[in-house]
């Protein structure tokens, strides 16, 4: 386990997606980002999707040092701290972990010739420095600022760089207020932060979803706010399919 670990992904892999959440990101991260890479990428679409995957195979490389960082060595200075990954590895292959990220992230940045990039070297640093706080932090309540920014980052890597110049805040709005905010409350819950008996029921997540399709009342006319109407209204869409969905299997079930 430790060689497949030298490969970017695998951690996030093992570590997140194996029990049952890999639906979600399919659903509300990587399916969106497809429909608005589709519908307001700047380039054509095989060019569009091969920036895009490198952009986020860079950013998750990074990303995972931020969870290695934090399973191994910052839970163990939180309360309850979930331990996961390879507990008591030795520090020699942490390093090798961690140097073979860093070597495809600078190698992804050769390829994609953003060494010289500003907005490239700007949006990584700063995911640099929230995920370091967020590592030192050991106050929950004080690591959900940080979290908000950590979920922004991970919805934006593989959209920001390939995106029309003019749909780019649009589609940042809309992932903070929905993708971002739902995310949050997943995150709350599981730290005994949060008291939303009902945050798992039918109603309060079709309500949460549909809601902000109250914003598309107030931008639609904006040319530059077609990635913000986009992403709502799929994520409205998902919303209402996924309820009828359970309401119809429930009722099989009876």
């Amino acid at each position: 386990m430790n060689f497949v670990y030298l490969f970017p992904f695998t951690y996030f892999f093992n570590t997140r997606l194996r029990k049952g959440k890999i639906i979600f990101h399919i659903v509300f991260e990587w399916l969106a980002a497809v429909i608005l890479l589709l519908l307001v990428g700047s380039f054509p679409a095989n060019k569009t999707f091969l920036i895009a995957i490198s952009s986020y195979s860079a950013f998750i490389s990074l990303y995972e040092i931020g969870y290695l960082v934090n399973d191994l060595f910052a839970s163990h200075k939180e309360v309850n701290g979930r331990k996961r990954g390879p507990q008591g590895v030795s520090n020699i292959w942490v390093r090798t972990w961690i140097i073979s990220r860093c070597t495809v992230f600078l190698l992804l940045t050769t390829l994609l010739n953003n060494f010289a990039s500003v907005e490239w070297w700007s949006f990584f640093i700063a995911l640099c420095i929230v995920f370091s706080i967020h590592n030192v932090l050991t106050d929950y309540e004080m690591k959900v600022a940080t979290f908000l920014w950590l979920a922004w980052f991970r919805f934006m890597a593989p959209l920001i760089f390939v995106v029309q110049d003019s749909q780019r805040m649009g589609v940042g709005l809309a992932a903070a207020i929905i993708y971002v905010t739902f995310r949050l409350l997943g995150y709350l819950d599981s730290k005994g932060l949060l008291q939303m008996p009902s945050r798992h029921q039918l109603e309060f997540r079709l309500f949460f979803f549909i809601h902000p399709l109250i914003g598309i009342v107030a931008l639609w006319a904006y040319e530059n706010a077609y990635g913000f109407l986009i992403l709502t209204g799929y994520y409205a869409v998902v919303a209402i399919l996924g309820s009828i969905g359970k309401i119809i299997w429930s009722r099989i079930q009876r």
